[in-house]
């Protein structure tokens, strides 16, 4: 074994044994760490943090369109729209998540998260929405995401509305994250290429999450156009990060996964633009844990807007 590959080994196992909080590992560190093999990691890892993050950043919360004012609802009414949300950079330290947070990432790939939202009303006040991003590979990545929920009011007045929604998401996006081609041109094993690789890598990071959350929106007199709104929600968060990166060693097919719970809090508003079109507008925030020299709040804020056209 070279030596460059049994630093790498040895990495890894300690990166393995941090993250199961003390699972018995009964090789040797140097023969410890298989790189086809399934690993959990806890949810504060630094490799969790990343799968959390862009669940988070994917999350279908707040983005209430308004409901006209004096209009009824109509069964089967549809409602079309296009979300659009800002994924802020991340800086060298944030992207440094891979083998327990030693080695960098290729993670600052798309600047924005967007996607088609359709909302159907239904009997009973509920409403059923879906929202998906097309399958198509821009900025490196091509996702197969498909989110889904399911929300309507449980208190109104002529001034105040109380709101429930409950959703979830399935699917993963597929990327160069461990192996991108920029460190192609680095010998393996180099500060530039720490990962060792020789090939551009096919990883997919599955995203999927379910969750609720409350709304609380205002109808205003002087404004009538103007209806500004919070949520506060809980959410469950199962990610997987499988490597597929062309190595020195071979080909590395790990599988990382992890599993916890996450808080989120939006406010915003929205404007009624003529009586079919709305904008609506949302600041998020999800407080995200991730033990790096210790245990730190290392949270996704963002701004979110949805352009929504309602279809008689």
């Amino acid at each position: 074994m070279t030596k460059s590959k049994t630093a790498r080994v040895f990495v890894y196992a300690i990166a393995i044994s941090a993250a199961t909080a003390g699972d018995a590992i009964a090789q040797s560190p140097a023969t410890a760490y298989d790189f086809h093999q399934s690993y959990h990691i806890g949810f504060d890892s630094p490799e969790a943090w990343g799968l959390k993050y862009f669940a988070s950043a994917s999350l279908l919360s707040g983005l209430q369109p308004p409901e006209m004012q004096g209009e009824s609802r109509r069964t089967g009414a549809v409602t079309i729209g296009l979300e659009a949300g800002w994924i802020p950079s991340l800086d060298a330290g944030q992207q440094r998540i891979g083998f327990g947070g030693t080695t960098p990432e290729d993670l600052n790939k798309a600047p924005a998260f967007v996607r088609p939202v359709v909302r159907v009303t239904l009997p009973w006040k509920l409403t059923a929405l879906v929202a998906a991003p097309p399958p198509l590979t821009a900025f490196g990545l091509t996702p197969h995401l498909l989110a889904f929920g399911l929300e309507r009011p449980i208190y109104e007045t002529q001034h105040w509305m109380v709101g429930w929604r409950g959703y979830g998401q399935i699917g993963s996006a597929k990327g160069a994250f461990t192996c991108p081609k920029e460190v192609l041109a680095f010998a393996p094993g180099s500060t530039q290429n720490p990962t060792e690789c020789v090939g551009l890598s096919a990883d997919v990071a599955t995203l999927r999450y379910a969750g609720m959350e409350f709304q609380l929106a205002r109808h205003l007199d002087r404004l009538p156009k103007l209806v500004p709104h919070v949520a506060v929600g809980g959410n469950f968060i199962a990610g997987v990060f499988q490597v597929h990166a062309p190595i020195v060693e071979g080909l590395d097919e790990t599988r990382l996964w992890t599993h916890g719970g996450t808080a989120s809090f939006t406010g915003g508003a929205s404007y009624v633009v003529t009586k079919q079109i709305a904008l609506t507008v949302d600041v998020f925030y999800s407080p995200l844990g991730v033990q790096r020299s210790r245990l730190v709040n290392d949270g996704l804020l963002n701004v979110r807007a949805l352009v929504s056209y309602r279809i008689r």
